[in-house]
C-alpha cells in the first residue's frame, strides 16, 4: 500500500510539499517530523486497477 505525505506549513497549515511513499517509509518519515515538531497530512492513496 501506498500514502501520499503532505507537509504542512507551521504558520497557517497550508500544504507546502507532497511525496508518496510505502508503506515501510511512512514510520521513519512520522518519527523525522515528529522530532523536529513538522505537521504533516497522511493518507492513502488509490491504486488503479490496470
Amino acid at each position: 500500500m501506498r500514502f501520499e505525505i503532505t507537509r504542512l506549513d507551521d504558520v497557517d497549515g497550508t500544504p507546502v510539499d507532497t511525496i508518496v511513499v510505502d508503506a515501510a517509509s511512512v514510520s521513519r518519515i512520522v518519527q523525522q517530523a515528529a522530532a523536529i515538531g513538522q505537521r504533516l497530512w497522511i493518507r492513502p492513496v488509490e491504486t488503479s486497477a490496470s
